[in-house]
């Protein structure tokens, strides 16, 4: 992931989730505040309403097996996107 905004010169703000992180409740309202959420789970994207989806969908799409937020999540401000998909990010990203 990383790797992919340094070689796009993507500005972004990097934050460690394994020295940080982001408990379950908090990792839900991060989800909520977008209008879109994708996640790629066992390798295929999956699309939820943020507004609509049920803690149990956001929980499955965007938290780790040790119940907090997976890495990478990516947000534009509008998507979120758990997980590496280039072809998303490069439409994210411009």
């Amino acid at each position: 992931m990383r790797e992919f905004l340094a070689r796009d010169s993507v500005e972004h703000e990097f934050v460690d989730v394994r020295k940080g992180p982001i408990r379950p409740k908090e990792a839900i309202a991060i989800v909520r505040k977008h209008k879109r959420a994708i996640a790629k789970v066992s390798g295929k994207l999956i699309e939820l309403d943020p507004k609509t989806a049920t803690e149990a969908e956001i929980r499955k799409a965007f938290l780790g097996r040790e119940g907090t937020m997976r890495a990478p999540c990516v947000s534009d401000g509008k998507t979120i996107l758990g997980g590496f998909d280039e072809e998303t990010l490069v439409k994210m990203t411009g």
